[in-house]
């Protein structure tokens, strides 16, 4: 691949083609999940701790089957679809900076695959268990089939996706976009971004709140530490060509 600048229409007939691709893989792997929907609807309403789920419209039941075949597919399909992602990013990069897409692929799939377990298996059962504890003799709970679905791909989707902060970091710190001194004097204000945006993209709860925000910061500080790391091996390369040229 020639390193040229693409034009407009390029970059969006690439677009279109990736995206066609993902729907592809996306369609396929959502066909997979609808052949064990039951299975599915017994493990993630074991995970919950819920003993039923109701419905109360007649068409209900069939457009959430179709919203959660539609997630397991997205989930299932996430290596081809960041896959996807990272070769349209690559059409932008130069030849000697595509090579970052081989560790970039993997490890963006590994880091939402734990965020997304993470938000399944951690935060799930602690967030349904915080907000049943305020039902009372005379309230009953009654969890929809469509809530409940929508409330899990929320907290799925949230958590894979901020999970991908320190991979985020060390790409904007590869480019010198950022730096380990941005990131340490913006701390303050990260941790306030942290805690809105964990309340926007996660249900109503302080439990679920909580639990993104805090691996969040965690991740924030791994992030700085990436950082560092890219800096000090840029000013050792700078160095050593330095030392190289004087020689010469």
């Amino acid at each position: 691949m020639e390193d040229k600048p693409l034009t407009i229409v390029e970059h969006l007939n690439e677009l279109r083609k990736r995206l066609i691709y993902i729907l592809i893989a996306v369609g396929i792997s959502s066909g997979g999940a609808y052949y064990f929907i039951d299975e599915i609807l017994a493990f993630i309403t074991e995970v919950g701790n819920i003993d039923s789920l109701v419905f109360i419209k007649p068409t209900e039941a069939f457009f959430v089957i179709v919203k959660l075949t539609l997630l397991v597919g997205i989930v299932g399909a996430m290596p081809f679809i960041l896959y996807q992602i990272w070769k349209y990013v690559g059409v932008a990069l130069k030849k000697t900076e595509r090579k970052y897409l081989i560790f970039f692929g993997p490890v963006s799939f590994i880091l939402f695959m734990c965020g997304a377990a993470f938000a399944f298996r951690g935060v799930l059962p602690l967030a349904i268990k915080f907000l049943l504890s305020f039902s009372r003799d005379f309230l009953t709970p009654m969890i929809t089939f469509n809530e409940y679905v929508s409330f899990l791909a929320r907290m799925i989707i949230a958590f894979g996706i901020m999970f991908e902060l320190p991979l985020v970091i060390l790409a904007l710190s590869k480019f010198g976009i950022v730096t380990p001194e941005m990131l340490k004097k913006g701390r303050k204000y990260v941790i306030v971004g942290i805690f809105l945006v964990a309340a926007i993209l996660t249900p109503p709860d302080v439990v679920s709140q909580i639990m993104l925000a805090v691996p969040l910061l965690l991740l924030y500080e791994i992030g700085i530490w990436i950082s560092a790391a890219v800096e000090k091996k840029r000013e050792r390369e700078m160095g050593m060509e330095e030392a190289v040229a004087n020689e010469a």
